[in-house]
């Protein structure tokens, strides 16, 4: 299994082609407008905030922490933990809670660790959900998932 993920352009093709929408627009993160408009790629757990709490940059700013979303809405999100970009999205009426919870989960994402600021879990399930979403598009099961190679890396099994 690669390092954390190198191959972003393969996972970020795969996000989009399963139906990534932006967290405040709700607007389908497709090919088309991937291409045609301003995309950012965001660090769900920004890096500002992750430096701050001294997280391994290594999976911080690895692919399992990323995603594409339009530029305005990366500015929006900033360098705040997820709690409070989420709030205040919300607050700022983009969208409701159970609209950005739904909006997240497009991305493969535990928002309920989100919510909490829980980098370790929101980071193992969304390496998961991601290596599911591989060996979805590779049509075989991705293997060695609780070698000693994931565990080092991952600090946990990914099965």
């Amino acid at each position: 299994m690669p390092s954390m993920f190198k191959s972003n352009e393969v996972q970020v093709s795969e996000i989009l082609r399963h139906g990534a929408v932006d967290f405040m627009t709700g607007q389908a993160m497709d090919f088309v407008n991937f291409t045609d408009q301003s995309v950012d790629i965001h660090h769900f757990f920004p890096a500002k905030y992750c430096q701050k709490m001294s997280y391994d940059r290594h999976k911080w700013n690895s692919i399992v922490n990323k995603t594409p979303i339009t530029a305005h809405t990366n500015r929006v999100v900033g360098g705040a933990a997820p709690s409070e970009y989420m709030d205040n999205i919300e607050r700022d009426g983009h969208v409701t809670q159970e609209d950005l919870d739904r909006f997240l989960a497009t991305h493969l994402v535990d928002v309920d660790a989100m919510r909490r600021d829980d980098f370790d879990t929101y980071f193992i399930e969304r390496a998961k959900a991601l290596l599911e979403l591989i060996s979805d598009a590779m049509g075989k099961a991705v293997t060695n998932r609780a070698g000693q190679d994931v565990l080092t890396q991952f600090g946990a099994a990914l099965e």
